[in-house]
């Protein structure tokens, strides 16, 4: 009885310490991931690179204002309405920035980041890029940032 009590507390433990999927280490490595799936016309890739349905659900939406009284939105209609509006925008840019050849220069966010329990939002993200010819050409594809436990995240991109 003692070998299964620690059996399911160590493989509870390490569910905490779990990689968030499909996160990356900082905001330059998400630049870079971005850039090597418009580059590779990857949609499939762009979209992993994003906060999926499950995580928006269980701990985004609870902690976001609109998800309590008095206004009530639902988690559902927010997920679609933010899905729908991310669909729209990665199906854009890769018809705009596509095949480029394109080179990730920084990433930065000019608004101020917002604090919740359990994750940040990094706001205002703006994306530079830098063509064959050598010029760089700032964007505002993306929307915010989720940082949770230290690893990163789109939350959406812009339609």
């Amino acid at each position: 009885m003692l070998l299964a009590v620690l059996l399911v507390y160590s493989s509870s433990v390490g569910c905490e310490k779990r990689i968030w999927k499909n996160s990356l280490d900082s905001p330059d490595q998400l630049g870079l991931a971005v850039v090597d799936a418009l580059n590779r016309k990857d949609i499939e890739h762009l979209n992993r690179l994003r906060v999926q349905r499950d995580e928006f659900l269980n701990w985004i939406w609870p902690e976001f204002p609109a998800s309590r009284p008095p206004s009530n939105f639902p988690g559902d209609f927010a997920w679609s309405n933010m899905n729908k509006k991310c669909n729209i925008g990665m199906k854009k840019w890769i018809a705009r920035y596509g095949g480029h050849n394109l080179k990730f220069a920084s990433i930065r966010f000019d608004q101020p980041s917002e604090t919740y329990d359990g994750f940040q939002l990094l706001r205002g993200t703006v994306l530079t890029l830098q063509n064959a010819a050598g010029e760089k050409r700032e964007l505002k594809i993306l929307g915010s940032v989720v940082v949770k436990n230290s690893r990163y995240k789109l939350l959406s991109y812009e339609d």
